[in-house]
C-alpha cells in the first residue's frame, strides 16, 4: 500500500478543499493511506476533516511526533 503525502504549508485556506478532495479521489480504491500536513492552524485542520468526513473516511488528528498533522486509515 502507498503512502501518499499533501504538505498544505503556503496553501491558502480556500484552496485547501479543493486540494484535498483532489488527493482523494486521485487515490481513491487504492486503500487511501494519507498524510496531510496542516501546520498549526485549526482552520487548516477543520476544513481538511470536513472533506474527509464528506467522503467517510476514518482518520486521526496528530500524532504523537507531529500534532500538526491529518494521517487517514485505509
Amino acid at each position: 500500500m502507498k503512502h501518499n503525502k499533501l504538505d498544505l504549508h503556503g496553501v491558502r485556506h480556500h484552496e485547501v478543499r479543493n486540494k484535498v478532495i483532489r488527493l482523494v479521489e486521485d487515490h481513491w480504491g487504492e486503500g487511501l493511506n494519507v498524510e496531510i500536513v496542516t501546520g498549526n492552524s485549526d482552520e487548516m485542520k477543520s476544513i481538511v476533516g470536513n472533506v474527509l468526513d464528506e467522503y467517510n473516511l476514518e482518520y486521526k488528528v496528530g500524532t504523537f511526533f507531529n500534532p500538526n498533522t491529518i494521517i487517514t486509515t485505509p
